[in-house]
């Protein structure tokens, strides 16, 4: 009877051992995947859940020098680089014509705007909007990296290539497809 229950205390430790394992040890390592939600900081940037704990960051709002001599608002961190640029959408007309018509030209577009490390296409390293002259900023520091726009199907915009020197704002051009023909 005594060998019974000693077989009974051991094998009760093996498994409160083994629970305690997967639920303290197991569980710390794995990797933890955070929903896709975002919310908008103070600085009007936006930033998804990050972290162990899959908390919101936003960035400290700071002001950074420009390579102009000015300041930019909302950078992440104060670097004296980044990415400025436009999103245009077009054709904003059914037709285009031959010599093309002014009232057609592409059109700025106010929308999402998302710059990610070239090598993690899937976790934004920076979100902001285009004001309504198209017009974004980001204060990031050098490095290689894709801008993709838009919030929806259409219009559809491509994804630009981008390399950030260690001074001064790289300019680029994001052109959406509006989807008209």
């Amino acid at each position: 009877m005594a060998g019974k229950a000693v077989a009974l205390i051991v094998l009760l430790v093996i498994i409160g051992g083994g629970a305690f394992y997967f639920t303290q040890y197991k569980e710390s390592s794995m990797p933890v995947a955070c929903t896709a939600e975002a919310m908008q900081c103070p600085d009007g940037s936006y930033v998804g859940r990050s972290g162990p704990n899959c908390q919101f960051v936003c960035p400290t709002a700071t002001t950074t020098a420009t390579s102009t001599g000015g300041t930019a608002g909302g950078g992440i961190l104060p670097y004296h680089s980044g990415i400025r640029g436009t999103v245009m959408a077009g054709p904003t007309c059914p037709v285009e014509k031959n010599p093309p018509d002014p009232a057609c030209a592409d059109k700025p577009l106010a929308t999402t705007v998302a710059v990610f490390r070239k090598g993690n296409p899937v976790t934004p390293f920076a979100i902001t909007k285009s004001d309504a002259s198209g017009a974004f900023e980001f204060s990031i520091p050098p490095g290689d990296y894709v801008v993709g726009a838009g919030e929806s199907a259409l219009p559809r915009c491509t994804q630009t290539s981008v390399s950030v020197g260690p001074n001064g704002y790289t300019t680029i051009m994001v052109e959406c497809d509006t989807g008209i023909r």
